[in-house]
């Protein structure tokens, strides 16, 4: 990492970005990414070694390293002995993965802002949202048209992928790790479109969120926290392997535009590789602020570059070959891996811990106990016996054949030893005990598995009990919300936007009209907010229609002053019905309206639209006297 005195040269701009590179500067910056990957990697081989454990744990496989010989092979007087991996931390990733999931999707999982600008208001207006229905083409985009087009443009990108099986990847590792991380990128696909008239398939650029396992990836340290102002930005470096021929292929077709995202290739630096023995080199990736300090210039500083380095095999004089094969600056502000941490537990530390790797060690001694638990019981059921070897009798059966019934011919004494197995009791105490450290300190209390521990609990208690299992699920589900998940939000709408030609058309569902929607990139807002709801959307709906039922009865009411005092009437209640039956899930309004007015019938008044002659106030007061108004209820 830079020395402090190129940190402070940056901060006082002395430092300039260099766009233009010569080959010095590309072999300098291999050999970087490089040592900054071994010192990385370095740093946390302890941590590695604790996630290799809990790997093997939930995966359920026994450690046998106790019954091997200091030469490594197998001590066959232990091959009796158990061998189990109890189910402890499976179960606890299992259950913190599908509760996550719960708490984070929901129906209406999240709503959108969309920013309409004047401009936006001239390119769409007079534009109908709903194929064939040209009874529903509005007379002006209202913000909620254009809200409902960004949800259910970014569902449909959602759809076309299994976006939620990919977050409970996510999540997964964030539970297992304490860092689950996701990868937002573009990638060309076969899309479905469900339309009016059937499906078709189209080939589009969509924006995916990639799970990138925490292995292989090795985060940043944390900024130093002497300075006033913090001018770079974390730089991430990931590892991957990769078979040369296709590295080298990739690099021909690719551009070598460093401002295009899909380019910035090297073809020749790529073709001077020498790929281990089954074809394959290693690939780093430095994403982010990138500076590389330099003895005799000026520091190095990329802002916002990618940088790609592949790692061969050793050569003749025994070092690996090495080079710059792709570098590339990033189209966004911000880097394109979304963390999703656990739990910090300090500021120095750029590995959060997790429910799982708290559960490594009680997880090692619930096998112990439980192991040494069965090896006492064996020991008392089939306990060793001893014989004296001179009578004949036992030494020919090769000792005393021990059975129900047995019979032998001898009168020597056989001498059974039965306490050699200890206290099974004392063992089983510690084994409970535990079970309920485990469960204590990972929170997946036996009221989350669907058990309980003692049957005369109270439903208080055992609600109780529950909320406190969760709580820390809880967090963990609204940080992600409400920092990750509403980024990718953000950036999936930038990207999916971005990605459509001027004049390519997409064509996607809107659940809230009923109908499928065919816009453009111009009919799409520029930007949009978004607000994670959680579980909480539907409840959050129904807040929403209550308040708007709430605000018309108001309306109505004002509105009969208005009309008293002889205002213009401002109310349609005609198009108030039309809009509560939207709110309500009506698909078809059409169905159950009437589309022109009566052909007969009394003019209707001056005042409410659709009202008759004269009757203005006993109708205004018969809708404020519906239930669904007056209490607020729906």
């Amino acid at each position: 990492m830079p020395s402090q005195s190129d940190v402070a040269a940056i901060e006082q701009g002395k430092v300039k970005s260099k766009r233009r590179f010569d080959q010095r500067d590309f072999d300098f910056i291999a050999e970087f990414v490089i040592q900054e990957w071994e010192r990385r990697k370095s740093a946390r081989a302890g941590l590695e070694r604790h996630w290799a454990e809990i790997d093997r744990q939930v995966a359920m496989q026994p450690d046998v390293e106790f019954k091997k010989l200091p030469n490594g092979k197998l001590d066959i007087n232990k091959l009796w002995m158990s061998e189990v991996e109890p189910p402890l931390q499976a179960q606890a990733l299992e259950v913190l993965t599908a509760d996550a999931r719960q708490m984070l999707f929901g129906d209406s999982w999240f709503r959108a802002h969309a920013e309409v600008t004047d401009a936006y208001l001239d390119r769409v207006d007079f534009k109908g949202l709903i194929l064939g229905d040209e009874a529903e083409v509005p007379s002006q985009i209202t913000q909620d048209n254009a809200d409902k087009l960004v949800e259910g443009f970014l569902l449909h990108y959602f759809r076309q992928t299994d976006f939620f099986t990919r977050y409970d990847r996510i999540n997964a590792e964030a539970f297992k790790y304490g860092m689950g991380v996701g990868r937002a990128r573009m990638q060309t696909k076969n899309v479905y479109l469900r339309e009016a008239k059937g499906v078709r398939k189209e080939t589009q650029r969509v924006p995916v969120l990639v799970p990138v396992s925490i292995k292989n990836l090795y985060l940043d340290d944390p900024m130093p926290s002497m300075h006033s102002a913090q001018v770079l930005g974390p730089a991430e470096i990931a590892q991957d392997w990769i078979k040369l021929e296709n590295l080298v292929l990739a690099a021909s077709r690719g551009s070598s535009d460093p401002q295009d995202e899909d380019g910035g290739w090297m073809a020749a630096a790529a073709a001077k590789l020498t790929p281990n023995k089954d074809g394959f080199v290693q690939v780093l990736e430095m994403e982010g602020d990138i500076v590389i300090p330099r003895k005799t210039v000026r520091s190095l500083v990329i802002p916002g570059a990618i940088a790609t380095v592949a790692v061969g095999a050793a050569e003749a004089d025994g070092r690996a070959s090495r080079g710059l094969i792709r570098l590339r600056f990033r189209k966004q502000p911000f880097s394109s891996y979304l963390l999703h941490p656990y739990h910090y537990e300090g500021a120095d530390g750029a590995y959060p811990a997790s429910p799982l790797m708290k559960g490594r060690p009680v997880q090692i001694m619930v096998s112990q106990a439980m192991n040494r638990l069965i090896d006492s019981a064996m020991l008392k059921n089939a306990p060793p016996v001893g014989y004296d070897r001179n009578d004949m009798t036992f030494a020919q059966d090769g000792g005393p054949r021990i059975h129900p019934y047995a019979q032998w011919g001898t009168t020597d004494p056989v001498n059974v030893y039965d306490a050699i197995g200890g206290d099974p009791s004392a063992i089983g105490n510690v084994l409970t005990l535990s079970l309920d450290l485990y469960a204590e300190l990972t929170g997946v209390l036996p009221t989350r598995i669907g058990a309980e521990k003692i049957a005369n609990k109270t439903a208080f208690a055992t609600n109780a009990e529950l909320q406190r299992g969760a709580v820390r699920t809880v967090d963990y589900v609204n940080q992600v919300g409400e920092g990750p998940l509403t980024s990718w939000l953000e950036l999936a709408y930038r990207m999916g936007r971005g990605a459509l030609g001027a004049r390519e058309k997409i064509s996607f569902y809107i659940e809230d009209y009923g109908g499928f929607v065919e816009v453009g990139k111009q009919d799409l807002p520029e930007a949009s907010i978004f607000q994670w709801l959680g579980t909480g959307g539907a409840t959050d709906r129904q807040l929403a229609l209550q308040s708007r039922l709430q605000s018309l009865q108001i309306a109505l009411q004002m509105e009969e002053a208005n009309l008293a005092t002889g205002g213009a009437p401002l109310i349609d209640i005609a198009a108030a019905i039309r809009q509560v039956l939207r709110e309500g899930t009506w698909t078809d309004v059409d169905a159950i309206t009437r589309t022109q007015e009566p052909v007969a019938g009394p003019a209707p008044a001056p005042g409410v639209s659709g009202v008759p002659e004269g009757g203005g106030s006993a109708e205004i007061a018969a809708l404020q006297a519906l239930d669904g108004l007056s209490s607020g209820e729906v």
